[in-house]
Protein backbone atom coordinates (compact mmCIF):
# COMPACT_ATOMS: atom_id res chain seq x y z
CA UNK A 1 0.00 0.00 0.00
CA UNK A 2 2.88 2.09 0.64
CA UNK A 3 4.60 1.83 -2.60
CA UNK A 4 1.38 2.37 -4.37
CA UNK A 5 1.08 5.67 -2.19
CA UNK A 6 4.65 6.23 -3.21
CA UNK A 7 3.71 6.00 -6.79
CA UNK A 8 1.14 8.39 -6.65
CA UNK A 9 2.34 10.87 -5.18
CA UNK A 10 5.35 10.44 -7.83
CA UNK A 11 3.03 10.69 -10.26
CA UNK A 12 0.92 13.52 -9.16
CA UNK A 13 4.51 15.59 -8.55
CA UNK A 14 5.52 14.66 -12.02
CA UNK A 15 2.30 16.18 -13.49
CA UNK A 16 2.17 19.44 -11.52
CA UNK A 17 6.16 19.89 -12.42
CA UNK A 18 5.79 19.06 -15.56
CA UNK A 19 3.00 21.70 -16.31
CA UNK A 20 4.08 24.26 -14.12
CA UNK A 21 6.99 23.75 -16.85
CA UNK A 22 4.97 23.83 -19.78
CA UNK A 23 3.42 27.54 -18.22
CA UNK A 24 6.22 28.85 -17.21
CA UNK A 25 9.25 27.86 -19.48
CA UNK A 26 8.95 31.06 -21.63
CA UNK A 27 8.03 33.58 -19.30
CA UNK A 28 10.42 36.41 -19.65
CA UNK A 29 12.81 34.27 -21.94
CA UNK A 30 13.59 36.20 -24.78
CA UNK A 31 15.59 35.98 -27.91
CA UNK A 32 17.41 38.71 -30.15
CA UNK A 33 18.72 37.77 -33.52
CA UNK A 34 20.54 40.79 -35.16
CA UNK A 35 23.64 41.08 -37.86
CA UNK A 36 26.59 42.99 -36.76
CA UNK A 37 26.68 45.34 -39.81
CA UNK A 38 23.77 46.71 -41.49
CA UNK A 39 25.98 46.55 -44.83
CA UNK A 40 28.61 44.67 -46.60
CA UNK A 41 29.84 44.02 -49.80
CA UNK A 42 29.42 40.89 -51.49
CA UNK A 43 31.94 38.03 -50.09
CA UNK A 44 32.83 39.55 -47.75
CA UNK A 45 31.61 37.84 -43.65
CA UNK A 46 29.12 39.16 -41.39
CA UNK A 47 28.52 38.32 -37.35
CA UNK A 48 25.28 37.10 -36.96
CA UNK A 49 24.41 37.86 -33.18
CA UNK A 50 22.16 35.50 -31.13
CA UNK A 51 21.16 36.72 -27.46
CA UNK A 52 18.76 34.45 -25.42
CA UNK A 53 18.27 35.79 -21.95
CA UNK A 54 16.33 34.01 -19.16
CA UNK A 55 14.76 36.64 -17.01
CA UNK A 56 13.40 34.56 -13.95
CA UNK A 57 14.48 31.93 -11.30
CA UNK A 58 13.42 28.44 -13.54
CA UNK A 59 16.11 27.42 -15.03
CA UNK A 60 16.39 26.21 -18.80
CA UNK A 61 18.44 23.20 -19.42
CA UNK A 62 18.00 22.68 -22.79
CA UNK A 63 16.33 25.14 -25.63
CA UNK A 64 16.67 25.05 -29.26
CA UNK A 65 16.61 28.13 -31.46
CA UNK A 66 15.54 27.44 -34.94
CA UNK A 67 15.63 29.95 -37.74
CA UNK A 68 16.08 29.97 -41.81
CA UNK A 69 17.83 32.52 -44.48
CA UNK A 70 18.55 32.88 -47.46
CA UNK A 71 21.03 30.27 -48.61
CA UNK A 72 23.02 32.92 -50.35
CA UNK A 73 24.26 33.56 -46.38
CA UNK A 74 26.54 30.82 -45.65
CA UNK A 75 27.39 29.58 -41.78
CA UNK A 76 31.32 29.31 -41.43
CA UNK A 77 31.48 27.64 -37.84
CA UNK A 78 30.70 23.93 -39.56
CA UNK A 79 28.00 22.20 -41.27
CA UNK A 80 26.39 20.19 -37.69
CA UNK A 81 24.32 23.12 -36.92
CA UNK A 82 23.01 24.22 -40.30
CA UNK A 83 21.28 22.13 -43.00
CA UNK A 84 21.18 23.53 -46.29
CA UNK A 85 18.43 23.16 -49.53
CA UNK A 86 16.37 25.79 -50.88
CA UNK A 87 17.28 27.89 -48.01
CA UNK A 88 19.80 27.18 -44.62
CA UNK A 89 18.09 26.01 -42.24
CA UNK A 90 19.95 26.95 -38.28
CA UNK A 91 19.43 25.02 -35.14
CA UNK A 92 21.32 26.13 -32.13
CA UNK A 93 21.36 24.85 -28.57
CA UNK A 94 20.73 27.05 -25.41
CA UNK A 95 21.42 25.95 -21.62
CA UNK A 96 20.56 28.74 -19.23
CA UNK A 97 20.62 29.07 -15.36
CA UNK A 98 18.45 31.70 -13.90
CA UNK A 99 18.50 34.82 -14.54
CA UNK A 100 21.26 34.42 -17.21
CA UNK A 101 22.15 35.55 -20.82
CA UNK A 102 23.92 33.78 -23.68
CA UNK A 103 25.64 35.71 -26.31
CA UNK A 104 26.69 33.93 -29.47
CA UNK A 105 28.64 35.54 -32.40
CA UNK A 106 28.08 33.36 -35.77
CA UNK A 107 30.16 34.21 -38.71
CA UNK A 108 28.27 34.23 -41.65
CA UNK A 109 29.68 34.82 -45.63
CA UNK A 110 27.44 36.79 -48.07
CA UNK A 111 28.05 34.93 -51.12
CA UNK A 112 25.07 37.22 -53.48
CA UNK A 113 24.24 40.37 -54.11
CA UNK A 114 20.76 40.98 -52.37
CA UNK A 115 18.88 42.31 -49.59
CA UNK A 116 17.95 39.39 -47.17
CA UNK A 117 16.06 39.57 -44.05
CA UNK A 118 15.33 37.12 -40.69
CA UNK A 119 11.72 38.46 -39.56
CA UNK A 120 10.91 35.01 -37.30
CA UNK A 121 12.82 32.69 -35.21
CA UNK A 122 11.47 29.85 -32.67
CA UNK A 123 12.14 28.45 -29.52
CA UNK A 124 11.66 24.95 -28.60
CA UNK A 125 11.88 23.15 -24.94
CA UNK A 126 11.88 19.41 -24.68
CA UNK A 127 10.46 19.99 -21.35
CA UNK A 128 11.74 19.27 -17.71
CA UNK A 129 11.75 15.37 -17.92
CA UNK A 130 13.07 15.80 -21.92
CA UNK A 131 9.89 14.22 -23.30
CA UNK A 132 7.94 17.03 -24.24
CA UNK A 133 7.64 19.31 -26.97
CA UNK A 134 7.25 22.79 -26.27
CA UNK A 135 7.50 25.69 -28.79
CA UNK A 136 7.11 29.24 -29.07
CA UNK A 137 7.65 31.61 -31.92
CA UNK A 138 9.43 34.94 -31.86
CA UNK A 139 9.68 37.96 -34.36
CA UNK A 140 12.88 39.41 -35.12
CA UNK A 141 14.05 42.15 -37.20
CA UNK A 142 17.43 41.16 -38.78
CA UNK A 143 18.21 43.02 -42.00
CA UNK A 144 21.15 43.14 -44.05
CA UNK A 145 21.96 44.71 -47.21
CA UNK A 146 24.97 42.86 -49.46
CA UNK A 147 26.65 45.09 -51.75
CA UNK A 148 27.63 43.83 -55.69
CA UNK A 149 31.12 43.24 -55.82
CA UNK A 150 32.98 45.33 -57.26
CA UNK A 151 34.50 44.42 -61.03
CA UNK A 152 37.89 43.94 -62.28
CA UNK A 153 39.98 46.67 -60.78
CA UNK A 154 42.54 46.55 -63.34
CA UNK A 155 39.88 46.92 -66.13
CA UNK A 156 38.00 49.49 -63.92
CA UNK A 157 41.27 51.62 -63.86
CA UNK A 158 41.60 51.72 -67.49
CA UNK A 159 37.58 52.05 -67.74
CA UNK A 160 37.56 55.34 -65.55
CA UNK A 161 40.59 56.80 -66.66
CA UNK A 162 38.73 56.76 -70.08
CA UNK A 163 35.86 58.15 -68.08
CA UNK A 164 37.19 60.69 -66.28
CA UNK A 165 39.04 61.64 -69.47
CA UNK A 166 35.86 62.70 -70.78
CA UNK A 167 34.90 64.46 -67.86
CA UNK A 168 38.05 66.66 -67.60
CA UNK A 169 37.09 67.99 -71.20
CA UNK A 170 33.72 69.30 -70.24
CA UNK A 171 35.22 71.04 -66.76
CA UNK A 172 37.70 73.49 -65.44
CA UNK A 173 40.09 72.37 -62.95
CA UNK A 174 39.54 74.50 -60.21
CA UNK A 175 36.03 75.18 -58.19
CA UNK A 176 34.82 79.03 -58.36
CA UNK A 177 35.50 80.23 -54.71
CA UNK A 178 33.32 83.20 -55.07
CA UNK A 179 30.06 81.02 -55.99
CA UNK A 180 28.76 79.50 -52.61
CA UNK A 181 26.77 76.74 -52.95
CA UNK A 182 25.86 75.39 -49.39
CA UNK A 183 27.33 73.64 -46.85
CA UNK A 184 27.88 69.52 -46.19
CA UNK A 185 28.69 66.81 -44.29
CA UNK A 186 33.01 66.47 -43.47
CA UNK A 187 34.36 63.55 -46.04
CA UNK A 188 38.14 62.20 -46.10
CA UNK A 189 38.99 63.93 -49.30
CA UNK A 190 38.09 67.39 -48.19
CA UNK A 191 41.36 70.19 -47.56
CA UNK A 192 41.24 71.38 -44.31
CA UNK A 193 40.94 74.93 -45.72
CA UNK A 194 37.22 73.88 -46.57
CA UNK A 195 36.45 73.39 -43.17
CA UNK A 196 33.30 75.98 -42.18
CA UNK A 197 34.32 75.70 -37.81
CA UNK A 198 31.21 77.67 -37.13
CA UNK A 199 28.65 75.26 -39.11
CA UNK A 200 30.94 72.56 -36.98
CA UNK A 201 30.69 74.05 -33.84
CA UNK A 202 26.98 74.19 -34.38
CA UNK A 203 26.55 70.78 -35.68
CA UNK A 204 28.68 69.01 -33.31
CA UNK A 205 30.67 67.33 -36.19
CA UNK A 206 32.54 68.58 -39.09
CA UNK A 207 31.18 70.39 -42.41
CA UNK A 208 32.78 71.84 -45.28
CA UNK A 209 32.13 74.87 -47.38
CA UNK A 210 30.82 73.42 -51.40
CA UNK A 211 31.48 75.82 -53.74
CA UNK A 212 30.26 75.97 -57.72
CA UNK A 213 32.17 74.85 -59.72
CA UNK A 214 33.03 76.90 -63.35
CA UNK A 215 31.25 73.58 -65.11
CA UNK A 216 29.98 70.70 -62.70
CA UNK A 217 31.26 67.23 -62.63
CA UNK A 218 28.53 64.84 -63.42
CA UNK A 219 28.08 61.57 -64.84
CA UNK A 220 24.98 59.41 -65.01
CA UNK A 221 25.74 55.84 -65.39
CA UNK A 222 22.89 54.03 -67.48
CA UNK A 223 22.34 50.18 -66.73
CA UNK A 224 20.40 48.21 -69.01
CA UNK A 225 19.08 44.84 -67.69
CA UNK A 226 17.04 43.46 -70.71
CA UNK A 227 18.84 40.62 -72.48
CA UNK A 228 20.45 40.61 -75.88
CA UNK A 229 17.54 37.72 -76.72
CA UNK A 230 15.01 35.67 -75.59
CA UNK A 231 17.09 33.96 -72.46
CA UNK A 232 18.53 36.34 -69.70
CA UNK A 233 22.40 35.39 -68.79
CA UNK A 234 22.88 35.90 -65.49
CA UNK A 235 26.33 36.17 -65.46
CA UNK A 236 26.30 39.03 -67.88
CA UNK A 237 23.56 40.80 -66.09
CA UNK A 238 25.44 40.64 -62.55
CA UNK A 239 28.55 41.54 -64.12
CA UNK A 240 26.70 45.07 -65.51
CA UNK A 241 25.76 45.35 -62.12
CA UNK A 242 29.46 45.35 -60.88
CA UNK A 243 30.57 47.45 -63.23
CA UNK A 244 28.21 50.08 -62.36
CA UNK A 245 29.13 49.98 -58.88
CA UNK A 246 32.72 49.82 -59.00
CA UNK A 247 32.79 52.81 -62.08
CA UNK A 248 30.46 54.98 -58.75
CA UNK A 249 32.95 54.27 -56.20
CA UNK A 250 36.31 55.58 -58.30
CA UNK A 251 33.81 58.72 -59.57
CA UNK A 252 32.97 59.50 -56.04
CA UNK A 253 36.52 58.81 -54.86
CA UNK A 254 37.11 61.67 -56.84
CA UNK A 255 34.70 63.75 -56.37
CA UNK A 256 32.49 63.49 -59.70
CA UNK A 257 28.88 63.98 -59.15
CA UNK A 258 27.13 60.54 -60.14
CA UNK A 259 23.66 59.16 -61.00
CA UNK A 260 22.04 56.26 -61.92
CA UNK A 261 19.59 55.15 -64.21
CA UNK A 262 18.66 51.04 -64.50
CA UNK A 263 15.45 49.50 -65.95
CA UNK A 264 15.97 47.04 -63.01
CA UNK A 265 12.89 46.46 -60.71
CA UNK A 266 13.31 47.37 -57.39
CA UNK A 267 11.64 44.23 -55.56
CA UNK A 268 10.70 46.63 -52.79
CA UNK A 269 9.05 49.33 -54.79
CA UNK A 270 8.35 47.17 -57.65
CA UNK A 271 9.51 50.02 -59.69
CA UNK A 272 12.51 50.65 -61.91
CA UNK A 273 15.77 52.28 -60.62
CA UNK A 274 16.97 55.76 -60.37
CA UNK A 275 19.53 57.64 -57.50
CA UNK A 276 19.35 61.18 -58.62
CA UNK A 277 23.25 63.02 -58.53
CA UNK A 278 25.27 62.99 -55.67
CA UNK A 279 28.19 62.54 -54.38
CA UNK A 280 30.13 61.15 -51.00
CA UNK A 281 29.95 58.26 -48.88
CA UNK A 282 26.56 58.35 -48.07
CA UNK A 283 25.46 59.19 -51.66
CA UNK A 284 27.96 55.91 -52.75
CA UNK A 285 25.91 53.21 -50.36
CA UNK A 286 22.64 54.69 -51.61
CA UNK A 287 24.07 53.53 -55.16
CA UNK A 288 24.97 50.20 -54.05
CA UNK A 289 22.14 50.00 -51.84
CA UNK A 290 19.55 50.03 -55.26
CA UNK A 291 22.12 47.79 -57.04
CA UNK A 292 21.85 45.66 -54.35
CA UNK A 293 17.93 45.74 -54.51
CA UNK A 294 17.57 44.82 -58.03
CA UNK A 295 15.59 41.42 -58.64
CA UNK A 296 16.54 40.51 -61.92
CA UNK A 297 13.61 37.89 -61.98
CA UNK A 298 11.22 40.43 -62.74
CA UNK A 299 11.04 42.12 -66.63
CA UNK A 300 12.97 45.03 -66.87
CA UNK A 301 11.11 47.92 -68.90
CA UNK A 302 12.28 48.52 -72.10
CA UNK A 303 15.28 51.13 -71.89
CA UNK A 304 15.00 52.39 -74.96
CA UNK A 305 11.72 53.78 -73.66
CA UNK A 306 13.41 55.01 -70.50
CA UNK A 307 16.11 56.69 -72.55
CA UNK A 308 13.93 58.90 -74.63
CA UNK A 309 11.91 59.74 -71.33
CA UNK A 310 14.96 60.81 -69.58
CA UNK A 311 15.40 62.72 -72.60
CA UNK A 312 11.92 64.40 -72.12
CA UNK A 313 11.87 64.69 -68.76
CA UNK A 314 9.43 62.63 -68.46
CA UNK A 315 8.20 58.83 -67.74
CA UNK A 316 9.82 56.61 -65.05
CA UNK A 317 13.25 58.40 -64.62
CA UNK A 318 13.43 60.52 -62.04
CA UNK A 319 16.56 62.27 -62.70
CA UNK A 320 14.43 65.14 -64.41
CA UNK A 321 16.96 67.32 -64.11
CA UNK A 322 19.97 65.66 -66.44
CA UNK A 323 17.59 66.27 -69.47
CA UNK A 324 18.27 70.08 -69.18
CA UNK A 325 21.83 69.69 -68.02
CA UNK A 326 24.87 70.26 -70.96
CA UNK A 327 27.66 68.99 -68.96
CA UNK A 328 26.58 65.78 -68.01
CA UNK A 329 28.15 62.52 -69.28
CA UNK A 330 26.60 59.61 -69.98
CA UNK A 331 27.93 56.30 -69.53
CA UNK A 332 25.91 53.21 -70.59
CA UNK A 333 26.54 50.07 -69.35
CA UNK A 334 24.54 47.00 -71.49
CA UNK A 335 24.99 43.95 -73.06
CA UNK A 336 21.95 43.96 -75.14
CA UNK A 337 22.90 45.69 -78.09
CA UNK A 338 19.60 46.28 -79.58
CA UNK A 339 19.12 49.03 -82.32
CA UNK A 340 16.26 50.78 -80.75
CA UNK A 341 18.51 51.59 -77.42
CA UNK A 342 21.89 52.11 -79.65
CA UNK A 343 19.25 54.75 -81.13
CA UNK A 344 18.12 56.08 -78.31
CA UNK A 345 21.34 56.54 -76.39
CA UNK A 346 22.05 58.55 -79.25
CA UNK A 347 19.37 60.49 -78.91
CA UNK A 348 19.74 61.28 -75.41
CA UNK A 349 23.01 62.37 -75.73
CA UNK A 350 22.95 64.02 -78.95
CA UNK A 351 25.51 62.09 -80.43
CA UNK A 352 28.30 62.81 -78.31
CA UNK A 353 30.56 60.65 -78.88
CA UNK A 354 32.49 61.91 -75.83
CA UNK A 355 30.05 59.66 -74.05
CA UNK A 356 30.43 55.86 -73.51
CA UNK A 357 29.05 52.64 -74.19
CA UNK A 358 30.56 49.64 -71.94
CA UNK A 359 29.68 46.10 -73.31
CA UNK A 360 30.25 43.05 -71.09
CA UNK A 361 30.20 40.01 -73.84
CA UNK A 362 31.75 36.90 -74.39
CA UNK A 363 34.97 36.05 -76.25
CA UNK A 364 32.75 34.49 -78.93
CA UNK A 365 30.04 37.32 -79.59
CA UNK A 366 29.94 40.03 -81.32
CA UNK A 367 31.08 43.91 -80.14
CA UNK A 368 30.18 46.16 -82.47
CA UNK A 369 27.54 48.95 -82.22
CA UNK A 370 26.42 50.04 -85.45
CA UNK A 371 23.89 52.61 -84.98
CA UNK A 372 25.60 55.03 -82.13
CA UNK A 373 28.35 57.30 -82.10
CA UNK A 374 29.30 56.22 -78.38
CA UNK A 375 32.66 55.41 -77.83
CA UNK A 376 32.96 51.33 -77.15
CA UNK A 377 34.70 49.85 -74.32
CA UNK A 378 34.89 46.52 -74.67
CA UNK A 379 34.44 44.06 -71.17
CA UNK A 380 34.88 40.79 -71.69
CA UNK A 381 33.39 37.95 -69.37
CA UNK A 382 34.42 34.50 -68.69
CA UNK A 383 31.41 32.30 -67.80
CA UNK A 384 30.98 31.24 -64.34
CA UNK A 385 28.24 29.82 -61.75
CA UNK A 386 26.03 32.61 -60.63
Amino acid sequence: MIIVVMLLGAAVVYMVLRRIYSRLWYKNLTLEIAFSKKHVICGESVQLIEVVTNKKRLPLPYINVKFQVNRALKFEDGEENSVVSDMTYRNDVFSLMMYQRVTRNIPVKCGRRGVYSLERADMTSSGLFMNDINLIGTKQHAHITVFPRSADTQKLSVLYSKVTGAVEKNKYLNPDIFAFRGIRDYDTSDTMNTINWKASARNGQLMVNQYQETMCQSVCILLNLEPEGMLKDEVLLEESISIASGLAQNLIEQRVQVSLVSNGVDYIENDSVCVDEGMGQAHLNAVNTALARIDLSKQPKSFADMLLDLKRGAGAAKNRALSEKQDVLFVMISQSRRRDVQLAFDSLTGKNSMCVWILPFYREQETALDYTCASLVEWEVHKRAV
